[in-house]
């Protein structure tokens, strides 16, 4: 069994021998967190019963009640769910180390429900953007971007999207070249309709970036051709040509002349707007499949913590944020509202739960543990003789 379902059991277990352990996870812990759905519904009973104000939760709540609040909880836990049974639910005492360690377990309970959360909603946001569909990627976008808020907020831990993490390297795909020969096209279309209508280049710069461009040659004749209407200057082939010459991408062999020749002579009678949504759009799936690539191999990796999980996803979905901010104002549309660059935590505050010993504890513990109790247990203090001085092996200093 791995430990992330040994936590599951540890704390159930817990839970059942001390009632009063609810209250530690019951602020931020959900039956949807558990992996197993006989533990959600184990804990969505217990929850039920401290909602119910059950006896046991008394501070004078002796062995009887205690007793009933397990013996209640198994029963309604295996009315809701077919894979609990009353000896499993022993089991789960069984498994428990320590029952005041249940804020511990629950932590590592949560961890892992992030970790899950944020693989599957990347998983189907990557399936998406590898399929080619606008709609979905767009709407499994802010979903990612949804998901990432809410865990932030149950989590507790301030989540700051500006914080550069170490990233992984995305997961490596097959190429489809034929794909890749229609992106490249497009955007040898874009630049020479540019060339060929330079009015319409401040409409096309308006929502569509160098960054979009997925061949670094493309990206620097359009930042030329970008740039030259921006100052009001003419364009046509010679001035584009001139311009990428003076930026340099000449010298450092992004581009050679002959091709940027190529490319300004090959757009005529083309509509700018037509083919540079062409290009935002393959700049969208793009982002869209190396960042839930990124986030899908760090939610694998269970050495990362959920802070810095949660951190990574933030970072990673931002660009895709802002490329479907400028798709949606390429199609006339309302960009989605931005996300905070700092998700503010702290609201239900799982990251600062610590596990505390109750004041008693002599009955909440397992009869292995209480035995570990008493052998570590100091020996009672004898009182002093008051008729016998102490003996001094050496004289005071």
């Amino acid at each position: 069994m791995n430990p992330q379902l040994e936590a599951e059991q540890a704390l159930l277990g817990a839970l059942l021998l001390d009632p009063r352990q609810v209250e530690s996870v019951a602020g931020w812990l959900e039956p949807r967190h558990f992996y197993r759905p006989a533990h959600g519904a184990l804990f969505a009973v217990l929850l039920a019963q401290r909602a119910a104000g059950h006896r046991s939760l008394a501070a004078d709540a002796g062995k009887e009640e205690r007793r009933d609040w397990a013996l209640q909880a198994m029963a309604g836990a295996a009315e809701a769910s077919r894979g609990f049974s009353a000896s499993y639910g022993h089991s789960l005492i069984a498994a428990c180390p320590r029952s005041d360690h249940a804020a511990s377990y629950g932590r590592m309970v949560l961890e892992t429900a992030v970790r899950r959360a944020l693989q599957e909603h990347a998983h189907r946001l990557l399936a998406a953007a590898e399929g080619g569909s606008v709609e979905a990627t767009v709407e499994l976008t802010g979903v990612l971007r949804s998901v990432i808020r809410r865990l932030a907020d149950i989590w507790g831990a301030p989540i700051d999207a500006r914080r550069r993490h170490r990233l992984p390297d995305p997961p490596t795909t097959a190429r489809d070249e034929r794909r890749e020969r229609a992106v490249l096209g497009n955007e040898e279309m874009l630049l020479g309709a540019l060339v060929d209508s330079p009015r319409q280049v401040a409409q096309v710069a308006a929502w569509l970036q160098p960054a979009d461009f997925a061949d670094a040659g493309h990206a620097a004749l359009y930042q030329a051709v970008v740039a030259l209407g921006h100052r009001g200057e003419p364009v046509d082939p010679l001035t584009a040509l001139w311009e990428v010459q003076r930026r340099g991408a000449l010298a450092q062999g992004v581009l050679t002349v002959e091709r940027v020749r190529a490319v300004c002579a090959g757009g005529a009678a083309a509509d700018p707007e037509y083919f540079g949504e062409l290009v935002l759009r393959a700049s969208l799936m793009r982002s869209a499949a190396t960042a839930a690539g990124i986030v899908r191999v760090m939610a694998l990796d269970a050495s990362i913590s959920a802070t810095r999980l949660l951190g990574a996803a933030a970072q990673v979905v931002q660009p895709v944020e802002e490329v479907r901010s400028r798709w949606a104002a390429a199609n006339g549309e309302l960009p989605p509202r931005p996300s905070p660059v700092v998700l503010q935590g702290g609201r239900k505050g799982a990251a600062l739960a610590r596990s505390s010993p109750p004041a008693t504890t002599a009955w909440t513990n397992s009869p292995l543990e209480r035995n570990r109790q008493e052998a570590a247990a100091p020996a009672p203090r004898r009182a002093a003789v008051p008729d016998r001085p102490p003996v001094r092996s050496s004289p005071p200093l």
